[in-house]
């Protein structure tokens, strides 16, 4: 017969060894933070359909030329106020901190008036695709992310943080075997 100083000890190490084990599974099924992992809202996978687009200089874009390449999609009027700037830079910087992966995104922004942005504006953004196209396409004020393979994924709010943009299409590229 065991002694009640050794029984009680005995309880206490098996105590010691199941508290990790009963504390992972119980944060496991009830602690988790709801949303998920990604910062941006998660769409219903759909085509994503610009419509007819017009580059700049008049000549007509095809859609389909684009695919092949993560989108960050910005739809806004051609007179680009301060949060249409903030929001241009920022999908500048997310792409710039991609590093070696940046070639793998695209940036593009839809022109939803006939009327071309100024060339001031134009020229602090090298390599942004600036169409004019259906204000439908996405909407005014948001950056949105289609997939290489031309499917709305992921919708930004108004007003971004970039490091948290940062952080998912880091997360997007590392897992994703296209673009």
């Amino acid at each position: 017969m065991m002694k009640p100083d050794a029984r009680r000890t005995l309880l206490l190490i098996a105590a010691v060894c199941a508290a990790p084990v009963i504390a992972s599974y119980t944060l496991y099924w009830f602690g988790r933070a709801p949303g998920g992992a990604n910062y941006g809202e998660l769409l219903q996978p759909a085509p994503w359909q610009p419509g007819r687009m017009v580059e700049l200089g008049g000549r007509a874009l095809d859609p389909a030329s684009l695919k092949g390449r993560w989108l960050m999609v910005y739809a806004a009027p051609s007179a680009c106020d301060a949060t249409c700037r903030h929001d241009l830079w920022i999908m500048r910087q997310v792409r710039t901190a991609q590093g070696k992966e940046m070639e793998r995104v695209e940036r593009v922004w839809l022109v939803t008036d006939g009327s071309t942005p100024s060339a001031e504006l134009l020229a602090e953004h090298p390599g942004l695709r600036v169409v004019h196209g259906d204000a439908a396409a996405a909407p005014s004020g948001r950056i949105e992310m289609v997939d290489p393979l031309g499917n709305r994924m992921m919708r930004y709010p108004a007003q971004p943080e970039p490091k948290r943009i940062i952080k998912d299409l880091t997360r997007i590229l590392k897992y994703s075997q296209l673009g």
